[in-house]
């Protein structure tokens, strides 16, 4: 447990560490969550509504939002990243879990752009208590859901390290 802790707060701290250097902000991550304004834009309009996408701004009649480092899924992608870097695991289940996992997040992170932009329209009062409190809520348990899957997923001898409860 002491070297999982120790190896997750080292990651963590590379980590993020890198995601936060400008090059790479300017050059990776901007670009993705103008990319990740324009799918959900996409998914919108994929079910009959009307968006508008410049940049990181989604709009919709009625309610824009733009979106931000801290909502675009990088930091939670991130988390759980670290979780299966630090755990004892092989290297194949290991990128098999970062891809999956990705995945996961960016999809339920989708979810999330799209519905607060309809909520911003039909409930405005609710929008920020929603944005900070519920969905950050729920994407944090998304992280942890998907981290306990890829940990039922380790082979058998992996889990050795692994305690009972």
């Amino acid at each position: 447990m002491r070297r999982f802790l120790l190896a997750f707060i080292g990651i963590g701290l590379l980590l993020y560490g890198v995601v936060y250097l400008p090059p790479v902000r300017d050059q990776i991550i901007a670009p993705f969550t103008d990319s990740l304004t324009v799918m959900a834009g996409g998914l919108i309009t994929l079910f009959g509504g009307q968006a508008w996408v410049q940049g990181n701004v989604l709009s919709i009649p009625g309610f824009s939002v733009r979106i931000l480092d801290l909502c675009n899924g990088v930091e939670a992608t991130l988390l759980l990243w670290t979780a299966m870097l630090a755990f004892p695991a092989s290297w194949r289940h290991r990128l098999i879990g970062l891809l999956i996992g990705f995945l996961g997040v960016q999809l339920l992170n989708l979810i999330r752009i799209v519905s607060l932009v309809y909520l911003g329209v039909w409930k405005p009062a609710w929008f920020y208590w929603v944005h900070w409190y519920v969905w950050d809520a729920l994407i944090l348990v998304d992280v942890l859901l998907i981290f306990l899957l890829w940990l039922r997923q380790l082979p058998l001898e992996s889990r050795q390290d692994v305690p009972a409860v």
